[in-house]
């Protein structure tokens, strides 16, 4: 086994006994290149994206990680691309452009912190599209429905592939960057919109089913309880006066 193979078994085992996860949705994501974008609570969200596929997934992390040993070794071990928080950094960017081309995966929070907010989804600090668009991937996203918490189990959704082959061929500016990341961002809302909403109609149509069987039940009733030769309108068909 790999060191990374270990490593992500080790995680997963960690991070299912004390913010345990249901998967929904992983058989989306194929074999090949793509990037893997979503919403940002705590460290131990990497988890979720490397448990997506079978395949290496490459971290995009803050450089302030390495600052940490134990933490610098991990991201060593795993191939993690570090990068700089405004964003800047072309080595970064060309690190994860040659993973996306030679058929690899990344993975980031283009949030580019943890969610502390009441808020569903920060502002996209961006670098998603641009990977995508350069590299002609697909975007998936990988959305976490609500904050984790110590021993509650949290859903993660896979979404969609968001094709942006639209912005292939043009001379990319600051406003089609922005313009592809509003879309990413949108389908990252969707996704969680779309599946919670998929729930509720789900529920709606079990009531609804349970309250139909409940009133034939009943009916059933009170036809059995009815005396014999009686007629269900409650008459004796006897008619009226002579």
């Amino acid at each position: 086994m790999s060191s990374y193979g270990f490593l992500k078994g080790v995680m997963r085992a960690v991070t299912q006994l004390l913010f345990p996860f249901k998967l929904i949705g992983k058989e989306k994501i194929g074999a090949g290149a793509c990037v893997l974008v979503g919403n940002h609570y705590r460290l131990w969200d990497i988890t979720h994206m490397a448990c997506t596929t079978k395949d290496r997934v490459h971290f995009i992390t803050k450089k302030e990680l390495y600052s940490n040993r134990f933490l610098a070794f991990l991201c060593r071990k795993v191939e993690a691309i570090p990068v700089s928080r405004d964003g800047q950094d072309a080595k970064a960017i060309m690190t994860a452009l040659r993973y996306l081309k030679n058929g690899e995966k990344i993975s980031m929070f283009p949030e580019g912190t943890r969610n502390r907010t009441n808020e569903e989804l920060l502002p996209l600090k961006g670098g998603a599209a641009l990977f995508a668009i350069k590299a002609r991937v697909p975007v998936y996203p990988v959305m976490c429905l609500h904050k984790t918490r110590l021993f509650r189990r949290t859903k993660i959704v896979v979404g969609d592939a968001v094709d942006l082959s639209a912005f292939y061929d043009r001379r990319m500016t600051a406003e089609d960057y922005a313009a592809a990341e509003e879309i990413i961002r949108g389908r990252m809302l969707a996704t969680m919109h779309g599946y919670i909403a998929a729930q509720e109609a789900k529920k709606q149509v079990k009531a609804a089913k349970k309250a139909a069987k409940k009133a034939a039940k009943k009916a059933a009733k009170k036809d059995a309880e009815r005396p014999a030769g009686e007629a269900k309108g409650g008459t004796d068909g006897s008619g009226g006066d002579a």
